[in-house]
């Protein structure tokens, strides 16, 4: 992502995920109260059973559509993947930890976009 952002939640962690492609309801065990709607959903994807510290296969970006802080659930659309692999479900994202048979599904940072500004001096 190339943009500058500022990361309103950090390491979030996934408790569920339904829907289909593109668009996907993600309930976190994080406190998702800071998020809105606009905000980008990062995730870096890595192979299941590698170990969190593997390459980063691709990551994915989401745009959050619909929030419910209250549940500590954000719908989230896909957007856009560095390796270009297409949409997949957040729930099919893994952090690398776990083994391949049981892998453990990437946390997730919610950020904001910052836009930088012009000042205009006399």
């Amino acid at each position: 992502m190339a943009q500058s952002y500022i990361v309103i939640v950090d390491d979030a962690t996934v408790s569920s995920v339904t829907g289909s492609g593109p668009s996907y309801t993600v309930d976190y065990l994080s406190n998702t109260t800071a998020s809105r709607v606009g905000d980008k959903v990062i995730v870096n994807k890595r192979a299941a059973g590698a170990g969190t510290g593997s390459t980063i296969l691709s990551t994915y970006t989401y745009i959050v559509t619909a929030s419910d802080t209250l549940l500590n659930q954000l719908t989230i659309k896909y957007e856009s993947d560095t390796a270009g692999l297409g949409d997949d479900s957040p729930a099919d994202l893994y952090s690398g930890g776990g083994s391949s048979g049981s892998p453990e599904v990437a946390p997730h940072d919610v950020v904001r976009l910052t836009s930088p500004f012009i000042l205009f001096m006399e």
